[in-house]
């Protein structure tokens, strides 16, 4: 499938701003056997070199410098990927990185009451119990926009019994962690079948690590990833791969929109 994807968000300071240093998680990269980058840019407004580095989860880091003064900042995304669905291969997981998705976060912490959200659970080995969470959690919690900010963890959410796709990922990866079950936080797009999507945000799920490939599940969903998912980037929560993250100095203000397009052709 080729799944098409355009992102752009504009940011606006109430005073101009200098020294703005911006990075961005947004843009795909080749994943062996699922997804395959045909084409991907970035283009921002101002203009500016963008360097880009791969950080320690494997991720494109795309920087921008604007030592000049800024008042408004737009960037926009236009990418092209193949994907298969497939489970994607982790033969290069480093021992480090493997310890780490055992570990509880700020965001995923380890919690007795989410014990509660487990009894209801059923399955016989690692991948199964995760299936079988992914679709409890999505009959268990409310999907509601506006119920949480990007501050929320996962016991706000088990607290409110709703939220959105960060907040059901955290609690799965919290549930599953404490199990010692190597799992990661994904943020990236979601195409609909059929037709094209429009958003304020990304998408956000889960990939637990089975044998040597990682499997994706999406809580917000309640159903496995498959080749309408496409993969921005990883990490341990939300905090490793925001969107966009920056800096500057200067005394303002700051406000942004952000617009999402998604849409998809089956490949023939």
């Amino acid at each position: 499938m080729i799944v098409r994807v355009r992102w752009n968000t504009h940011y606006r300071y109430s005073n101009p701003v200098e020294l703005l240093h911006t990075e961005l998680r947004v843009e795909p990269v080749d994943r062996p056997g699922t997804q395959r980058v045909i084409e991907s840019r970035l283009l921002t407004k101002p203009p500016a070199t963008i360097a880009a580095h791969e950080d320690v989860f494997g991720n494109r880091v795309a920087h921008l410098d604007f030592l000049e003064a800024v008042s408004d900042l737009e960037v926009g995304l236009s990418a092209d990927v193949e994907t298969s669905g497939a489970p994607e291969p982790a033969s290069t997981l480093s021992p480090l990185l493997a310890r780490l998705y055992v570990q509880p976060t700020t965001r995923a912490p380890f919690d007795d009451a989410f014990n509660a959200f487990v009894p209801a659970v059923a399955g016989e080995g690692r991948l199964a119990f995760a299936e079988a969470l992914n679709r409890h959690l999505h009959a268990e919690f409310v999907y509601e926009v506006g119920a949480s900010d990007v501050g929320h963890t996962a016991r706000d959410v088990a607290r409110s019994g709703r939220g959105v796709c960060q907040d059901f990922a955290h609690l799965m990866l919290a549930i599953l962690r404490a199990r010692e079950i190597p799992a990661r936080y994904v943020s990236g797009y979601l195409a609909a079948p059929g037709e094209a999507i429009e958003a304020n945000a990304s998408h956000a799920w889960v990939q637990v690590l089975e044998g040597d490939a990682w499997h994706g599940l999406d809580p917000a969903n309640g159903v496995p990833q498959d080749e309408h998912y496409v993969v921005a980037a990883v990490g341990r929560d939300y905090d490793d791969v925001p969107p966009l993250r920056g800096t500057y100095t200067g005394a303002a203000s700051e406000s942004w929109t952000t617009h999402l397009e998604v849409d998809s052709n089956s490949q023939q």
